[in-house]
């Protein structure tokens, strides 16, 4: 039977991370990245936080991405340096995230990062507080809204097979590889669920160019 609760849900996500076998070591010529993926109990169940980058960012100005950067020399190794990165970002305390587990590398197609992300918990009474230099907008998602049809959800296909998706919300549209570490999210969350993963609509209009 699917997960009653947010406790047994988030149980189940962590389950089925250590049952996959992902993708995590460094790739030749790509700079390796640790990225969170918050999830955080809100009113309509699991919220996914998301952020909007400044235009000031040297890198992935105005972007959709999860909070995460480069390691620094303190850092053990890339969950420490998620996990630093999301405090600095959003104020979320490693002491109120829950590691859930792993998930496959992507990396970016605009510059040479390798973005190894891992899916946390969020502390129930844990409030995301983002910096503004840092952060322009703060997105949550409810999870349970994508698979109502209420995120729009696109995709550019190259090809027949390789596809790129794409999520819109008001603050701006996520793309690339975030938007891929999400669509893996989103299809571990189905699949602990037992919901039908939607398809995307195929289009055109590519908002990286």
């Amino acid at each position: 039977m699917p997960p009653a609760s947010t406790s047994e849900l988030l149980d189940a996500l962590e389950e089925r991370l250590r049952s996959l076998a992902v993708r995590r070591g460094p790739v030749a010529g790509r700079v390796s990245a640790g990225v969170t993926v918050p999830l955080h109990p809100g009113s309509r169940g699991l919220e996914v936080l998301m952020i909007k980058r400044p235009g000031t960012m040297r890198h992935h100005a105005r972007e959709v991405a999860f909070p995460g950067g480069r390691p620094e020399p303190q850092d053990e190794d890339l969950l420490a340096t998620a996990l630093r990165e999301t405090q600095e970002e959003l104020g979320l305390s490693p002491a109120d995230l829950r590691p859930l587990g792993a998930m496959t590398a992507v990396p970016t197609a605009t510059s040479t990062y390798l973005l190894h992300p891992f899916l946390v918990a969020v502390a129930p009474h844990a409030e995301a507080v983002p910096h503004p230099g840092e952060v322009d907008v703060l997105i949550r998602m409810p999870v349970e809204d994508f698979f109502a049809g209420r995120v729009p959800y696109r995709a550019v296909y190259f090809g027949t097979v390789v596809r790129s998706p794409i999520f819109d919300f008001d603050a701006g549209s996520m793309y690339g590889a975030s938007a891929h570490i999400l669509n893996q999210l989103l299809e571990l969350y189905a699949g602990v669920r037992g919901l039908p993963m939607p398809e995307p609509v195929a289009t055109d209009v590519i908002p990286w160019q």
